[in-house]
């Protein structure tokens, strides 16, 4: 196993070449999503079983678990999240509905959401293994657009309805754009910035597609990295580090720092930097 925890949310990679048999000891509040890279998965209840596969994520809730049989050559990339959590979210993301949805307990993998969930959770999970949280400002904003995306896209159960949200006002979203850029230094999260501006998250994400033609962390990235840019080729902080630069602005590998900087400014940091010595 090798993965990575939060006190909400815990992501991890299973392999088992001989399989197991487990029965959860305790019922806890939390529900778990697996991808199924290989093998197969069974959830056992009183109510049936729910059995994933390669072709089918799975979503359940271990409170209703009384066994869990995974095939010989199983591997997956797993997460848990605790229900209070995912019901502030959704009440941030609705606008004060906390009450969970009724999930379908699979869902087809090959669906367009269904990919950038998993592509999502691979993402979060390899950051987690890559470099410690400590110090990465961009990790609640991350973990929190993973807890939207499994709300946004993981199918309900049939007869289910979905409530509508309004969209924003213009006034509002500026106040969400002032409220980011005044922030962009510390840890922001949607929910946070909705707040500020008085919106839900789903009416604060439908207005940056509509008005930016961004998503809202594609939009902080591209802020974050224009204030590295300017510290690089300033003369006051012509000492300070690269990785102290971009760490402070919530950039912690260096390595995708280095391609997201070069993808904009069509040079590396560090050629940035002493072009705007020379200048000086």
């Amino acid at each position: 196993m090798a993965g990575n925890k939060s006190s909400t949310l815990c992501l991890w990679e299973t392999r088992s070449s001989s399989g197991f048999i487990t029965k959860p000891r305790v019922a806890v509040d939390i529900l778990t999503v697996r991808f199924i890279a290989n093998g197969h998965i069974i959830y056992r209840n009183q109510s049936g079983k729910t059995q994933g596969t390669p072709k089918y994520a799975t979503l359940v809730d271990f409170e209703d678990v009384s066994e869990i049989q995974a095939s010989p050559a199983f591997s997956a990339i797993n997460g848990t999240i605790t229900l209070e959590a995912l019901s502030a979210a959704n009440a941030a993301l609705t606008g004060g509905q906390p009450a969970l949805p009724a999930f379908a307990p699979i869902a087809d993998v090959a669906t367009p959401g269904m990919i950038a969930l998993f592509l999502m959770m691979r993402q979060v999970q390899r950051r987690g293994q890559e470099a410690g949280r400590g110090g990465d400002i961009a990790f609640p904003l991350v973990q929190e657009i993973l807890s939207y995306q499994l709300l946004s896209v993981w199918p309900r159960r049939a007869g289910v309805a979905t409530i509508a949200t309004t969209d924003a006002t213009a006034s509002r979203f500026t106040i969400a754009l002032d409220f980011i850029e005044a922030n962009l230094s510390q840890p922001l999260t949607l929910s946070l910035i909705a707040a500020a501006a008085g919106l839900s998250v789903r009416s604060l994400q439908s207005q940056f597609r509509n008005r930016t033609g961004q998503t809202a962390i594609a939009f902080i990235t591209e802020r974050r990295l224009a204030r590295t840019h300017e510290d690089l080729t300033s003369a006051s902080a012509a000492a300070v580090p690269i990785a102290e630069i971009a760490r402070r602005w919530g950039f912690v590998h260096m390595s995708d720092f280095g391609q997201r900087y070069k993808r904009v400014y069509g040079r590396t940091p560090s050629q940035a930097r002493r072009e705007a010595g020379r200048r000086g």
